[in-house]
């Protein structure tokens, strides 16, 4: 059975694409739950518009990922943090420091849920990678130096 996914399911599709599924997980399941809608002509060309806007959507992404990827590049982003003598902190960077840094540092805002989960906990060169979109990712040098 063809249905039309009204939200993104892992391993199945993303909104709007048009799956091909067994005929009691479509009624039992993606029906009943507004996972999903049948594949009727009129639902396939609704499902057509949101694939170009999707596509529409990552372009932009693509360019504004860019951007601030060239913007990032150029920027020298340092944290200057609490140490031991051997180099080790005494909390770790959190996101929400590196966020601060890249902002006061290159003018690029990122949320939070871009940057990949890091611990750093020494002093020196660290690489971090920040997710814009699903499909587009970069990474950043952050340099940890000791608070004086």
């Amino acid at each position: 059975m063809k249905v039309i996914l009204n939200q993104d399911i892992k391993k199945l599709g993303k909104k709007g694409d048009v799956v091909e599924v067994a005929k009691g997980y479509a009624r039992n399941y993606l029906l009943p739950k507004n996972l999903g809608i049948k594949a009727t002509e009129k639902n396939i060309l609704i499902a057509e518009q949101i694939q170009q806007k999707r596509q529409a959507s990552i372009e932009e992404n693509i360019e504004l990922a860019n951007s601030i990827k060239t913007g990032l590049a150029d920027a020298k982003i340092v944290i200057a943090a609490n140490s031991t003598d051997e180099g080790t902190l005494y909390a770790s960077i959190s996101n929400d420091l590196i966020i601060e840094a890249i902002e006061k540092f290159s003018g690029y805002k990122i949320n939070e849920s871009q940057i990949s989960d890091n611990a750093i906990k020494e002093i020196g060169l660290h690489d971090i990678t920040i997710n814009l979109s699903g499909d587009v990712s970069f990474e950043v040098t952050l340099e940890i130096v000791p608070e004086t």
